[in-house]
């Protein structure tokens, strides 16, 4: 199982200037045990492949159903794997790391330089203090699967995809967090065949925000989303995908909630275009 926890930037700044805000804020089990003093802070739990953060910040704050705000996170992990024993872990905002940065200054980086995701390393010490040397944002999901990872391929499709399928490569052994979302690659051909799809006519009958966008930017594929406030149409980056050592793109992880269409059957050509990807990738470990 990966250590690295894979959170929204944009869900997890509101919690951090929550915390920040509040004049006082609970006392947690984790930082109990890491001896730490009061402070804002935002409080993990983890529990197998994935994670809630939380303000600890007193009010605490609801969402309007009466549940408390939180982040969700997850990591990859082995299909066979026991889930990990849970744990709690504790991110002062204000304390400086090793680097001089300070957590909350590396979420306002994030936000202000349009980087999406925040990877947080829980590979510590039990009573360790989490800080900046456990936190890294990216401008995409980095955490894919390596060349020695075995794929398959399958007709996946995706709801905010309008039913639409495509082949792809799917890992065989590891999804991500505990419920288990498809780990998926696609050919660079089929992504261009999905970016035109999501804007032939069919999407002028649909609302702003309904389906995603997808443009090329050099090698990258861009994830847009587009919104109308009155009257004002706007289209924002929601995730940035690049290619991976075999050139394939793993679109829209933790975003689309891929899943496998068994009843359409593979196109022979792209099924000889993914089997000939997956064997390139097991013999290229071989040549080094």
């Amino acid at each position: 199982m990966s250590q690295r926890l894979w959170f929204r930037v944009e869900d997890v700044l509101p919690l951090a200037e929550h915390a920040l805000a509040c004049t006082t804020h609970h006392l947690t089990r984790a930082q109990l045990m890491a001896g730490e003093h009061n402070t804002p802070a935002l409080t993990l739990r983890r529990v197998g492949a994935d994670g809630h953060l939380r303000s600890n910040g007193v009010p605490t704050w609801h969402t309007d159903d009466g549940d408390e705000h939180a982040a969700h996170g997850r990591a990859v992990r082995h299909v066979d794997e026991a889930p990990d024993p849970a744990e709690d872990l504790y991110l002062p905002l204000r304390h400086p790391g090793c680097d001089g940065r300070r957590p909350i200054d590396v979420l306002r980086a994030a936000a202000a330089l349009d980087h999406h995701w925040l990877a947080i390393d829980t590979d510590t010490w039990p009573g360790a203090v989490l800080d900046t040397s456990h936190i890294e944002a990216y401008d995409h999901h980095a955490d894919t699967l390596g060349p020695h990872a075995r794929w398959r391929p399958a007709m996946v499709t995706a709801a905010r995809l309008n039913a639409r399928c495509y082949p792809a490569l799917i890992a065989r052994d590891h999804v991500l967090g505990e419920d288990g979302l498809l780990i998926c690659r696609l050919h660079p051909r089929t992504v261009r065949h999905l970016t035109a799809d999501l804007t032939a006519p069919w999407r002028a009958a649909t609302m702003p925000g309904e389906h995603p966008l997808v443009r090329f930017y050099g090698a990258t594929a861009v994830l847009l989303e587009d919104t109308d406030s009155g009257g004002h149409p706007r289209v924002a980056v929601d995730d940035r995908c690049h290619p991976d050592h075999d050139g394939c793109y793993p679109l829209g992880i933790d975003r689309w909630h891929w899943h496998i269409v068994p009843a359409v059957a593979m196109p022979l050509h792209d099924r000889l275009r993914l089997h000939l990807t997956t064997l390139h990738g097991r013999v290229r470990p071989r040549r080094r």
